[in-house]
């Protein structure tokens, strides 16, 4: 009897993070070695919390990562895009938005380099670039993830995007029309039809439900004795 507090607290954990998404960006407008597109350059992690949807944006510099070893002096995202695809969210304004970075502002309809034109663009000053860059939108009755996961719109030369990023500061991209490439935009998905690639679940967190599912069987031996 004693495991059944510690098997509904650990199925409240589980059931209080269902409600999030994670997607690589796997495209590039760069389109030179070494940053062509099918590399996951960066990830969007999108996670209910109370009535709040917190996104977080990482560019993926670790060890083997595509950024790694390239990163210089003011490394990390200047800007990222997102759309709204539900009817009962089409109210966002900027106060709905919070938790940026000093100096962020917001924007709607702009457009991000090669993926097309975005409902709502969060962008940052050259000195103050974010990796990862996390913020929140609030005050919006009913949104979940999926609020916030829909392709861009637009003439999109490198496809239409559910979500795009600006990454400045980096090298080893070359050169076009005689100028070093430091920055670059990144996407995921390609139009209506494909959403970006999702990011596999840890194999730890399969362990982990598996031992919730142990516990839950004991705890019903436990109740039979």
């Amino acid at each position: 009897m004693r495991l059944a507090p510690l098997y509904l607290g650990a199925a409240l954990v589980v059931t209080s993070q269902s409600e999030a998404a994670s997607f690589f960006l796997d495209q590039t407008n760069i389109n030179q070695p070494p940053f062509t597109d099918g590399k996951n350059y960066l990830t969007v992690t999108t996670q209910a919390s109370g009535d709040d949807i917190t996104f977080t944006v990482d560019a993926l510099n670790d060890s083997g990562g595509p950024f790694a070893g390239h990163e210089l002096s003011n490394f990390g995202i200047q800007a990222f895009g997102f759309n709204v695809v539900d009817n009962g969210v089409s109210n966002l304004s900027s106060s709905n938005i919070s938790n940026l970075p000093n100096g962020w502002t917001v924007d709607f309809n702009r457009r991000l380099n090669g993926f097309g034109r975005f409902d709502v663009v969060v962008s940052g000053p050259g000195n103050d670039r974010q990796d990862p860059l996390t913020f929140s939108i609030t005050g919006i009755n009913g949104d979940t993830p999926d609020s916030y996961h829909g392709p861009s719109s637009g003439t999109a030369g490198e496809g239409n995007a559910w979500y795009a990023a600006h990454v400045a500061d980096f090298s080893g991209a070359g050169k076009t029309n005689g100028k070093t490439i430091t920055s670059g935009y990144f996407g995921g998905g390609d139009g209506p039809e494909v959403a970006p690639t999702p990011v596999p679940v840890p194999g730890a967190v399969w362990l982990f439900g598996s031992a919730i599912a142990g516990l839950g069987l004991v705890s019903r031996r436990s109740r039979n004795l």
